[in-house]
């Protein structure tokens, strides 16, 4: 019980933050992020291991996030696609790879002179596509025109393609860890 009130709280505290952040015509996306860490296990602990590892948070979890996937499959209309042509799909692959790529190797070659598991840079580049704001802030300030109407797909379709190198991105560091040597 005192886990549920803690995350309750939390929440309380995460949207307040939020609605103090839109005051300064920013993202309350932003606020959120700023409770997140500053509740997390690693600052105040109030959204502790113990809470975060519960099943209950995840079961929650798994809900939001299939809320968050059909917010982004909804913006994902095929004809929109198709209007915007082959520029925008080959545009949002190569920066979202690029980035992948480049993140990627930065962190390894960090990693590399520190003795740390090369991996671990891959893993990096894989978060380093987090899904986008974008869809978010849009419907917040509730904007319109052709930057929106070209970010909007563009943007589902970075989260894709950023789903697609992360997990398989993790598979292959799973793949490798079940083995016993992770260092590549």
């Amino acid at each position: 019980m005192v886990l549920f009130i803690r995350w309750i709280i939390s929440i309380a505290i995460a949207y307040i933050c939020g609605k103090i952040i839109s005051k300064l015509k920013l993202p309350s996306l932003l606020g959120w992020l700023i409770a997140g860490m500053a509740l997390g296990p690693y600052a105040l602990d109030i959204m502790s291991n113990q809470l975060i590892e519960n099943e209950l948070y995840h079961v929650i979890l798994k809900v939001l996030e299939c809320g968050v996937g059909l917010m982004i499959g909804t913006e994902l209309v095929f004809n929109k696609l198709k209007k915007y042509g082959k520029a925008l799909v080959v545009t949002t692959v190569v920066q979202s790879v690029g980035t992948y790529v480049f993140v990627s190797l930065v962190f390894s070659l960090i990693f590399m002179t520190m003795n740390i598991p090369l991996y671990l840079g891959f893993i990096f580049g894989g978060v380093a596509l987090a899904p986008a704001p974008a869809l978010s802030i849009v419907q917040e300030f509730k904007t319109s025109g052709p930057v929106t109407r070209t970010l909007v797909p563009m943007a589902a379709m970075d989260d894709v393609v950023g789903v697609i190198c992360f997990f398989t991105t993790i598979s292959f560091v799973v793949m490798k860890a079940s083995d016993g040597n992770l260092s590549f």
